[in-house]
């Protein structure tokens, strides 16, 4: 068996690979490939460690030219236009048949009894493999987790008014070359797994094919006991601040919600953990209640001393691995309602939503000043978390989605 992970650029993505690599195990010896471009790097030896025990041999391949241009072609074509002429999307790359066979020279195997796939990325890899026919496999898998061009359409709708005309042309362009691929994946490979029910909906709805499911994001932690109050208040944001919906929504949050809630109650602290922090971000580090910490070893201690997790998400797509860990944790969430997409949970009951970024100020201003309702939310949440997205609830979706 051979199985390939998604982009490992995130704390809940690598979270899936993770599990689902862990789900495989069970049906034999696993050959684990990464596929990953030069940016990539910094992520990698840290997300492969917990992969160990799962794995008889890994493979990393790195495709050098698989990135973006930094300067013009001829002096006349743009970069990202030069780019999407090349290889098209970043998320369904097409390369040359000189690449292709580059890659198929470092394969563990070429004709693994089951070929996993994680994400719509590998899985377009995989299939340039499948056709140049240095690659096979009786059953094919892919898990798209989230659908990409789904958030991809939702931040253009979003950000696209600041990318200017070019911009625009360009992102539509991308959701449609990354929609196609979804579609042209999801109708000839054997099984194709989502996170959420939404998504199982669309693709079905698209493709016609049955063998679309739902394999939901799920975690596994200790439920910490509630912050002993001590006159102060603390939210805390945990995300991959290298991905363009954590880093957009934080960012709104930042200008719009926290000046509105410092000034009503100056004891409201928050904390940004993540990977990745970008400089303008890390500036913030020490100001205004502010402090911002990139990539930290454990997100316990973080999560010990919060009041309230946020989810300021305002596009996206599949389910908040944030959300689910929050829960598991036993510490209550407020989000918007694009944020827990996919979850289907109850405002009120296993989390608070605010869909505007003053409604959101308002709510953390109103909980700081009277913080009761947490307790009963937080519980709810964990229940709902022990439920839905625990190890049961994943091992029930990977069995049907294996048979």
């Amino acid at each position: 068996m051979m199985t390939l992970p998604p982009d490992l650029n995130g704390h809940g993505g690598s979270q899936r690979a993770w599990r689902l690599v862990e789900a495989l195990s069970g049906l034999g010896e696993v050959h684990f490939v990464l596929i990953y471009r030069d940016g990539d790097q910094a992520a990698i030896d840290t997300s492969l460690v917990p992969l160990a025990p799962f794995v008889a041999s890994t493979t990393r391949i790195n495709i050098p030219q698989w990135r973006g241009r930094k300067g013009k072609v001829l002096r006349v074509i743009q970069p990202a236009v030069a780019d999407i002429l090349k290889f098209g999307s970043f998320a369904a790359p097409k390369f040359s048949a000189k690449a292709v066979k580059e890659i198929a020279k470092l394969l563990p195997l070429r004709d693994p009894d089951i070929i996993f796939a994680g994400r719509i990325t590998c899985a377009t890899v995989v299939q340039s493999l499948i056709e140049r026919r240095v690659l096979s496999s009786r059953k094919t898998l892919v898990d798209f987790d989230d659908i990409v061009s789904k958030w991809r359409r939702r931040q253009l709708s979003q950000m696209g008014a600041s990318w200017g005309v070019q911009g625009r042309f360009l992102g539509k362009l991308d959701v449609f070359l990354v929609a196609r691929e979804e579609r042209r994946i999801a109708r000839n490979w054997d099984k194709i797994s989502v996170c959420s029910d939404e998504d199982v909906f669309e693709l079905r709805k698209v493709t016609g094919k049955a063998g679309i499911l739902k394999v939901p994001n799920a975690v596994a932690h200790d439920l910490l006991p509630m912050r002993t109050a001590d006159g102060s208040f603390r939210c805390l944001f945990v995300g991959n601040l290298g991905f363009p919906p954590n880093i957009h929504g934080l960012n709104e949050f930042l200008q719009v919600s926290w000046p509105m809630i410092r000034q009503a109650s100056p004891k409201v602290t928050l904390e940004i953990v993540g990977f990745n922090a970008p400089d303008q971000l890390l500036a913030r580090n020490g100001s205004d209640g502010i402090a911002v910490h990139s990539n930290v070893p454990s997100l316990i201690p973080y999560y010990e001393r919060a009041d309230v997790i946020i989810a300021p998400i305002l596009f996206g797509g599949g389910t908040r691995v944030k959300i689910v860990e929050a829960m598991a944790y036993g510490r209550p969430v407020v989000s918007t309602s694009i944020g827990a997409e996919g979850l289907n949970v109850t405002d009120g009951k296993e989390i608070l939503l605010a869909d505007t970024m003053d409604q959101f100020g308002r709510l953390i201003v109103k909980l700081s000043q009277d913080a009761s309702p947490l307790t009963s939310v937080a519980a709810h949440a964990r229940a709902f978390q022990q439920k839905n997205f625990g190890p049961e609830a994943f091992g029930s979706a990977m069995s049907k989605l294996l048979s």
